[in-house]
């Protein structure tokens, strides 16, 4: 069984340490990012290409990045060498997908969107932050900006129900509209996904706290909360991640009494969460057509494979497949995108595509794990925050969100602590 050591716990050195102008506009520009992540419907439109809020403030954050390197440069300073999270994995994937889409029998949008939102969210969304988080005093910014946009998302979900008929109707934790827009779009599983992050990114800071007794209880205790709102979703793909995560993370205690105290906890959890969950059981008639929905979706993935094995057709193609399908259309009406990122790659990027994919995935997977081994100090906060960057990947096996900043930030949060507790073993 994976353990915690809990003695000594290494602590992140969060002391001020003088920065530039621009180095605080970089900062404040994460943070704001990472709150803006789960409005994905405050959007609008500059050249003809489609921005959120957050893609918005990720490439005005870009923007002053650069400039701030370059008069550094100008002026003679130092700047730390610009270095491409996960190498060649992720070269051989966007190589993959560029080839795919300039195949594609309609290559220019499939090379506009390979270019526009997967290059993109890489360049931006993983590689921008995993440079800029150089100290530990810049990487608390944007961990705080997913935490708090959690806050408010849970706030919203649970608001939700005031407006839901509780007595005979079904009911669940979803986005609503505020000021009549849907800020954060109208689906559940939109803020299910979320949650999944941010709940554990909650328990990293507390145990970067964890001298302040108090305070990381209170925490755990807000864990809690923002965990029954996330389950009262009923999203399945949401239930299926956070008994993953929360299985992890018990197994990962080092202590019997910590184990003990987290089993009270989660079974207080579930004492809460199961009359809401009878309720709307009981209220739910015989209703399959969200799994049918999938099923059909991933057919016509399947049939996009075999009909084209090799690069698939093209990236972002997956919703004109579904649109020639006259069954989906007769059935569902609008086309859809693929719930779940498996079946979209093998359609779109075909074979090539699916296993470079899952040579990035256990690229990743083995970059925590080994941060994992080698830094037993800092267990305590590092595993509840791989296990909320890896949350919100593992919930793209049952959704649309797969190359949007909500999911990849996480992931470079994770990831440029890693590389500063690099950084702190060679000093």
């Amino acid at each position: 069984m994976i353990k915690q050591t809990n003695n000594l716990v290494t602590k992140p050195d969060f002391r001020r340490q003088r920065v530039s102008i621009g180095q605080w506009l970089v900062m404040i520009g994460l943070f704001l990012t990472a709150f803006s992540l789960p409005l994905l419907d405050w959007r609008f439109f500059i050249q003809g290409l489609e921005f959120n809020i957050s893609d918005f403030l990720i490439l005005s954050t870009a923007v002053i990045y650069f400039i701030d390197r370059l008069l550094s440069y100008l002026r003679g300073q130092s700047t730390k060498a610009w270095r491409w999270p996960l190498g060649w994995p992720i070269a051989i994937f966007l190589i993959i997908i560029l080839l795919s889409s300039a195949f594609s029998p309609w290559p220019l949008p499939a090379l506009k969107y390979s270019l526009r939102v997967i290059v993109f969210a890489y360049i931006f969304y993983l590689a921008l932050p995993f440079n800029a988080l150089d100290s530990w005093q810049k990487w608390r910014w944007p961990l705080a900006g997913v935490i708090i946009a959690g806050g408010y998302s849970s706030i919203i979900g649970l608001l939700s129900l005031k407006w839901q008929d509780l007595n005979d109707a079904f009911f669940r934790v979803q986005p609503m509209a505020i000021f009549g827009r849907w800020w954060m779009g109208s689906n559940h599983n939109l803020l299910a996904e979320f949650l999944v992050i941010s709940n554990f990114f909650l328990i990293a800071w507390g145990r970067l706290n964890k001298d302040k007794y108090q305070y990381y209880r209170i925490l755990d205790i807000l864990f809690i909360i923002s965990s029954i709102t996330a389950l009262l979703t009923f999203s399945r793909a949401a239930w299926i991640v956070i008994a993953v995560q929360l299985i992890i993370w018990w197994a990962s205690l080092d202590s019997r009494r910590n184990q003990t105290n987290w089993l009270i906890a989660l079974f207080l959890l579930i004492v809460l969460a199961f009359p809401l969950w009878w309720k709307m059981d009981s209220l739910q008639t015989a209703n399959y057509s969200s799994t049918e929905n999938r099923v059909l979706l991933t057919d016509i993935a399947w049939k996009g494979l075999k009909q084209k094995p090799i690069l698939g057709w093209g990236s972002g193609q997956f919703l004109q497949l579904v649109d020639d399908n006259l069954r989906f259309r007769a059935k569902y009406g609008d086309p859809i995108d693929s719930h779940g990122v498996l079946q979209k790659v093998a359609a779109e990027n075909g074979s090539l595509g699916l296993m470079a994919l899952l040579v990035l995935f256990i690229s990743l997977l083995l970059i925590w794990w080994r941060a994992w081994l080698s830094n037993p100090k800092s267990r305590p906060w590092l595993t509840p925050l791989i296990l909320g960057a890896a949350g919100g990947l593992f919930f793209q096996l049952f959704n649309t969100s797969y190359y949007k900043g909500k999911v990849w930030l996480p992931v470079a949060i994770s990831l440029a602590a890693i590389r500063l507790l690099a950084y702190e073993k060679k000093k």
